[in-house]
């Protein structure tokens, strides 16, 4: 008398089954690791270059970034100040003043979001900014949309802004 199939069958499905379970658990758990790795800023970051609305932007001047655990702080000031012509108070005032916020800021997987506690304009001040957030080669990306402003011409308008920094430490 021949043994049934059947039970053989059974044992295939379930080893099957068992494996690609497997298979999903291991490649979501890689994943998951992946993303919280993908985003590790802490240390001090200098910016590189800025990207806004896809277009290079010359203007952005130089900026220090300092990522604590939980707490973030930036200081900035205007590029080439050194050859500002000192004629106009507003001269002076491109010419020496530096910018700079803090607040504190969260990470899940790629998102990254900082929580303004002093930002240069007051609108800012308590509330969140959502950005993503990669590491590529040792560069940090940030990219985020702006909140809705007023350009020059009194339109609305909202600027899809990448940030690359360069780790210094």
């Amino acid at each position: 008398m021949r043994p049934s199939p059947l039970p053989l069958t059974k044992q295939l499905i379930a080893g099957v089954t068992l494996l690609t379970i497997s298979g999903i658990l291991a490649a979501t758990r890689g994943n998951a690791r992946a993303s919280a790795a993908n985003c590790e800023v802490q240390g001090v970051w200098r910016r590189q270059r800025i990207v806004v609305n896809g277009r290079s932007d010359s203007t952005g001047g130089e900026e220090i970034k300092l990522m604590t655990k939980r707490h973030f702080m930036w200081v900035s000031q205007e590029a080439r100040r050194d050859t500002l012509p000192l004629k106009t108070y507003r001269d002076s005032v491109r010419a020496f003043t530096n910018g700079g916020g803090y607040g504190t800021y969260t990470v899940n997987g790629s998102n990254l979001t900082e929580h303004i506690e002093l930002f240069p304009d007051p609108t800012y001040r308590d509330k969140d900014w959502p950005a993503t957030c990669r590491i590529v080669r040792g560069q940090w990306i940030h990219s985020f949309i702006t909140p809705a402003y007023k350009d020059s011409t009194g339109r609305s308008r909202r600027d899809t802004v990448s940030e690359y920094y360069r780790r210094e430490e």
